[in-house]
């Protein structure tokens, strides 16, 4: 899972209408880091659809562009439109299931 910036979500995400799933996290959030290595997991098993992480910290003005009240939160894109999302910790099959 690559990690990417506000600069390059909107080249990825807006421009390029890509098909994404993203994982808007912060560093020091414990709940956060329970939910890094599951979409980690998923990665592999999904390879047409790439992923990626969104520091919140380092990218502000995506948190609010997106109304995302929290993290962890993550949400796949569709032609530059966010068509599913969880927040929170959830199972590993949850998050799969976005994905189907």
């Amino acid at each position: 899972m690559k990690t990417i910036n506000a600069e390059y979500f909107d080249e990825v995400v807006e421009d390029d209408g890509q098909k994404c799933l993203i994982l808007f996290s912060r560093k020091t959030c414990p709940v956060c880091q329970k939910v890094h290595p599951k979409i980690e997991d998923l990665d592999d098993e999904f390879p047409n659809i790439p992923f990626y992480n969104v520091d919140v910290e380092e990218s502000p003005g995506l948190q609010a562009k997106l109304r995302l009240k929290g993290v962890p939160h993550v949400i796949l894109f569709d032609d530059g439109k966010p068509v599913k999302r969880l927040s929170g910790n959830h199972d590993e099959d949850e998050y799969a299931d976005m994905l189907s």
